[in-house]
């Protein structure tokens, strides 16, 4: 029942009908919010594969250095090869001491700098003598003394 006075003249403003749907904002912003989600997702999820080495160093070994370790942990060559390894990084700076990881061989006098968010290729002169050579980081995750980040230069026959 309604409130108004009914004063016998004609009333200008007609009652709308209530409607039982939302508007349609409702279901565009709905919309926004699921694909922004979504987004989300897809970029933490696949995070780990953005930045990787390209078709055009196939030539190169890709090694990731990261502040989990080196991946692959095992570097294979060959005696005396001249073996070309794609380093890459998508560390942040403030993650790293100095801005840099790096990888070290104290037996094989191997150092090298990879500045943060970056890819480099090296070229790293295997040793005369087969063995497995130990390389590691000292610049990230608590350096030469902690276990994951070291990694294997594994020089064969």
């Amino acid at each position: 029942m309604s409130r108004r006075r009914d004063t016998g003249r004609p009333q200008r403003h007609r009652e709308e009908p209530i409607s039982e749907q939302p508007p349609l904002w409702r279901y565009g912003l709905a919309a926004v919010v699921v694909a922004g989600v979504l987004g989300i997702g897809v970029f933490f999820g696949f995070s780990d594969f953005f930045g990787r080495p390209d078709a055009a160093s196939a030539a190169a070994m890709p090694v990731r250095m990261s502040m989990a370790g080196f991946g692959p942990q095992v570097i294979t060559g060959k005696v005396g090869e001249a073996l070309e390894v794609e380093l890459w990084t998508t560390d942040a700076a403030v993650h790293l001491q100095g801005g840099v990881h790096t990888l070290i061989s104290d037996e094989l006098g191997i150092y090298v700098e990879l500045p943060a968010e970056s890819r480099r290729t090296v070229t790293l002169q295997m040793p005369a003598t087969p063995g497995e050579y130990d390389i590691y980081c000292d610049t990230c995750c608590g350096g030469k003394e902690s276990p994951t980040m070291h990694g294997t230069l594994l020089v064969e026959a």
